[in-house]
């Protein structure tokens, strides 16, 4: 991706106007916005939840948060490619042991080692390439996952936009942390 795009994708972004909100269903996602060059960063409600979501999940795994008893169900929503950009959105769904069934858990709890930027990389075997958020100010474009929240049983989605791929393929596979079993064969479409 040329940096004049990434440029534009990003301009109008500040230290308190940055894209950490989730799209939602009539309103333009990142992706969009990238593409056509918006100015403005869209700000739509970042608790974009429910079975729509939820319908459409490609591949998910359920892991326990080490030395807990806490659960967390993560799927992959079919990546969406539009220009220059890529954008992942995952469904979380906690299942916390450790909490009240009407406690809210943020997504930022939700995968371990979370001491870390949660920064999940698609990965392009075939090509030998790895694609992360993208980022040109020291910000990631990526939902904040501190403010995430979701209780347990019900989902919430987190989202990142990434350059588009370079090369012709047909499946990423994704790493969310090096700790975690890889996701294989997310479909490009």
């Amino acid at each position: 991706m040329s940096a004049a795009v990434l440029a534009l994708a990003l301009a109008g972004c500040s230290a308190d106007d940055t894209p950490d909100e989730a799209p939602t269903t009539g309103q333009t996602s990142p992706a969009e916005t990238a593409s056509e060059g918006a100015t403005d960063t869209p700000k739509p409600d970042d608790t974009a939840t429910g079975d729509a979501a939820t319908d459409d999940i490609v591949d998910e795994v359920t892991y326990t948060l080490p030395g807990t008893e806490d659960e967390v169900t993560v799927g992959v929503l079919p990546l969406e490619v539009e220009g220059d950009v890529m954008t992942l959105r995952l469904v979380f769904t906690p299942n916390f042991a450790s909490v009240g069934d009407n406690e809210p858990v943020a997504v930022f709890d939700m995968y371990p080692d979370n001491l870390f930027k949660f920064r999940p990389v698609l990965v392009d075997r075939e090509n030998l390439k790895e694609y992360s958020p993208i980022s040109d100010t020291g910000i990631d474009w990526t939902a904040q996952s501190s403010q995430l929240e979701a209780v347990n049983g019900e989902s919430v989605v987190w989202w990142g936009v990434y350059a588009a791929p370079e090369d012709d393929i047909d499946t990423f596979d994704l790493r969310l942390r090096d700790s975690l079993p890889e996701y294989t064969d997310i479909p490009v479409p």
